[in-house]
């Protein structure tokens, strides 16, 4: 095993090929959940929700999580480049229209 891959393996990294508009989709969804706990959050804080909301304990574990997926997406941006933009399904859909 070459030394890159017994670093990624003792770090539990994985490495994951996507095209650009996989990656799209996965930071889309991972933007959703950014969403729901962000409503989450404000519903704990303001006492009420104009949306869905996760079901947590509190505002603490909502921001928890909401800060968690945030550092997933700006980990995912940083790593693809051309800041943080991919094509994704609905950029297609606007150049086909």
């Amino acid at each position: 095993m070459d030394g890159a891959a017994e670093v990624q393996e003792n770090t539990g990294m994985k490495n994951v090929e996507l095209n650009e508009v996989e990656w799209g989709q996965v930071l889309d969804g991972l933007t959703c959940r950014v969403a729901l706990y962000e409503e989450t959050v404000g519903y704990y804080e303001l006492g009420v929700s104009y949306g869905r909301i996760a079901e947590v304990r509190d505002a603490d574990e909502a921001r928890t999580i909401l800060n968690y997926y945030r550092e997933i997406i700006g980990k995912i941006e940083k790593q693809l480049g051309k800041d943080g933009y991919v094509q994704t399904v609905e950029d297609l859909r606007r150049n086909i229209s």
